[in-house]
């Protein structure tokens, strides 16, 4: 990889994504290709781009609540904070150089070759409003043209303009964050968003986004759940075979030990991308730890919306890379006995 003014391994996973997609579609496995795999992955593969298109947005706006909501309980709003807008427009620069670089570096490799329009992703600052309209565009290109070079350059430039907008969402996040923790208490704040936070980005997810998607939307949604966190992050995961999982889970209900499964996470371009804005600003590079508050309360809330309450799950997140560890360790208990 070439030098990088943020660290690729961590930030810039959307590189390997495209490798691996490009390998793909030189096998011509389009359907894991657009669509992704039906099982769920427990190695560090590409999901499909339809699966990483969505997980980028979905991130977007985690990000993009982690902000609103903090300034919403502190009672400001954006504008209260004149010194965040330029700055966003900075350290997004050094985003967008990045992904410029890496860009030439990777398109040899690549099945087409369409350019980067480094204008057009510098302007990106949020989701666009048209978003799903373009993801449900590219969708019927991958189903009428899969080896087309247009749809191949569609789903390309729709992961990067998700991308910019999650970098953006991420950089604006890590400045309310210092704002914030100069004026107020910041750990008070951010434990009384954490429910909202979680339910909220829950909300969007299954009220906004799969409502809107014309194609599949409830094997998209399956597979975005399954596998969508591996477009962006370095992760393992135990893998339960069916039968595995029914006897672990009679077994808790008979008195036993709960069934866990257990979630390794190595990489976090949020917090790497936090604790570099916070440095640059002068703050404590640990206030990126408040993320993985959040990121806990949206585990929950993600297991309570997807799972029928007779499993009884719960979340716990164990070490975090926001708190020093080298991995990001969650469990997920099944079958757990409420006392």
């Amino acid at each position: 990889m070439p030098p990088t003014r943020l660290d690729a391994i961590q930030v810039y996973r959307w590189t390997l994504a495209l490798r691996r997609a490009a390998a793909l579609f030189e096998a011509q496995r389009f359907a894991d290709l657009y669509f992704g795999p039906e099982e769920q992955l427990d190695a560090d593969r590409f999901p499909g781009f339809r699966p990483a298109v969505l997980y980028w947005v979905a991130t977007a706006e985690r990000e993009r609540l982690t902000h609103t909501l903090l300034l919403s309980v502190a009672g400001l709003t954006l504008d209260d904070l004149p010194a965040v807008a330029p700055a966003v427009v900075r350290y997004q620069a050094d985003f967008v150089e990045d992904c410029r670089v890496l860009w030439e570096h990777l398109q040899p490799t690549l099945p087409f070759r369409p350019a980067l329009d480094v204008a057009a992703l510098g302007e990106i600052s949020s989701l666009p409003s048209d978003w799903l309209a373009r993801f449900n565009a590219a969708t019927v290109l991958a189903r009428q043209q899969p080896a087309a070079e247009a749809t191949w350059a569609t789903w390309c430039e729709l992961s990067l303009v998700a991308r910019a907008a999650q970098s953006a969402e991420t950089i604006r996040a890590a400045l309310v964050l210092a704002e914030l923790d100069a004026r107020l208490d910041l750990p008070v704040l951010v434990e009384r968003i954490a429910p909202a936070f979680g339910q909220q980005l829950t909300d969007f997810f299954f009220t906004q986004v799969l409502k809107g998607i014309a194609d599949a939307p409830r094997a998209t949604g399956e597979r975005l759940g399954r596998n969508g966190v591996f477009a962006e992050h370095d992760l393992s995961k135990t893998h339960l075979q069916p039968l595995q999982g029914l006897l672990g889970l009679v077994g808790a209900w008979l008195g036993g030990p709960p069934l866990v499964v257990e979630t390794h996470i190595r990489t976090c371009s949020f917090q790497t991308q936090t604790q570099v804005v916070l440095a640059a600003e002068g703050r404590d590079p640990a206030l990126g730890r408040h993320l993985c508050t959040l990121c806990a309360a949206f585990d929950q809330s993600t297991l309570d919306a997807v799972l029928p309450r007779w499993l009884a799950p719960r979340s716990r997140l164990h070490a975090s890379l926001g708190r020093g560890a080298d991995a990001c360790r969650f469990t997920a208990e099944f079958g757990v006995r409420r006392s």
